[in-house]
């Protein structure tokens, strides 16, 4: 007997209906960059040696800082973390790690505002021992990289919470999908 997608409980991403496309653009690729370069260039200008050192610390230290929390919160939450498989993408600007099946959207809301703050503390437990120019660093790169997934959660606050986000592999879009 046919039954409604709403009353089915576990439904493929083939039953759902594609609602929205956030598409980056070349064009916001390359502004993503552009502010990323530009405000490095310019705490590499006040400050070359703690600034280079902060960057460089940053860019291997942050996805990593990504990595952990993601795992600790998956550990913690519910069955949607535990169950999808992710994986590394170096597809920027959505480069991090990230789940490669479709997620919720209220858990992928969830997922980002977790790692923004929690990140954030990490980086500023570090406050009494570093430089004011290496902790800007590190907060440089945190929020370059969270920026992609914090602008596609805004462009995706209106949308239905159950529907699912899905990032192809070598894409740089979201797709949101509703039943």
């Amino acid at each position: 007997m046919f039954q409604p997608l709403s009353e089915q409980k576990e439904a493929t991403i083939y039953q759902y209906r594609l609602i929205r496309k956030l598409y980056f653009s070349p064009a916001l690729v390359r502004y993503h960059w552009a502010v990323g370069l530009l405000l490095a260039a310019s705490l590499l200008v006040l400050s070359p040696i703690s600034s280079l050192a902060g960057l460089t610390a940053g860019l291997l230290f942050i996805p990593l800082l990504h990595f952990t929390l993601i795992r600790l919160i998956g550990l913690r939450s519910h069955h949607e973390f535990k169950s999808r498989k992710w994986s590394w993408r170096f597809v920027f600007p959505l480069a991090g790690y990230l789940p490669e099946l479709p997620v919720e959207l209220a858990a992928f809301t969830r997922l980002q505002i977790h790692l923004l703050w929690t990140g954030l503390c990490c980086i500023m437990l570090f406050y009494p021992w570093l430089q004011p120019e290496t902790l800007s660093s590190l907060l440089l790169v945190h929020f370059w990289l969270l920026a992609p997934h914090l602008t596609a959660v805004f462009f995706l606050l209106k949308e239905r919470r159950d529907g699912v986000v899905k990032l192809p592999l070598e894409e740089s879009y979201y797709l949101y999908y509703h039943r």
